[in-house]
């Protein structure tokens, strides 16, 4: 009886910790072109990205397919949040081109109420031959995140997973002389 009984609490525990996990997480999955369904709970929604991104709120780096990969994920106030990186296909298609075979990448931040209905996107392309950012470097820490990109790495992208609420903040560097 007693054997049972703990294998009966072993099996409520993890029942328990994996509905609480399932419900508290927040994903992001691609589906075709620049489609992606955004997840939270039990809701789901899909949209179109660059339909999303248009304007001044940045725009996906390169050509589909884009393959996305969740950095952070946060709740914060009745607000979800979700960054991800996304590498691009290039948008040129000759591999021996200048810029062909290039893999652009960008992050991208999503501010989503829990019904999944109200949603604020912003995308920053940080890695691309195309914008002449060679030199980028992604620098991924527990709590956040800094790209330095530019043609001479003269921008920052910082994210700070304690306060998501706050975006995706872009400085320019002050340029070193020699």
């Amino acid at each position: 009886m007693r054997a049972n009984g703990k294998w009966i609490a072993a099996v409520m525990a993890t029942v328990i910790l994996s509905s609480s996990a399932a419900f508290s997480q927040i994903k992001l999955v691609g589906r075709k072109f620049s489609e992606v369904e955004l997840a939270y709970a039990k809701r789901s929604v899909i949209f179109d990205l660059e339909d999303a991104l248009i304007g001044s709120n940045g725009s996906l780096p390169g050509n589909p397919p884009h393959k996305y990969r969740t950095l952070f994920t946060a709740e914060k106030d009745g607000f979800v949040y979700l960054v991800a990186n996304v590498r691009s296909a290039s948008t040129i298609t000759n591999p021996m081109a200048p810029c062909g075979g290039d893999s652009p990448q960008s992050i991208l931040w999503i501010k989503a109420d829990k019904t999944l209905k109200n949603r604020e996107l912003r995308s920053e392309i940080y890695a691309s031959c195309s914008y002449n950012y060679f030199d980028s470097k992604l620098d991924v820490t527990k709590n956040g995140l800094i790209a330095k990109y530019g043609g001479t790495q003269d921008l920052e992208l910082k994210f700070d997973n304690r306060e998501p609420e706050k975006g995706l903040i872009v400085s320019r560097l002050e340029k070193r002389s020699n």
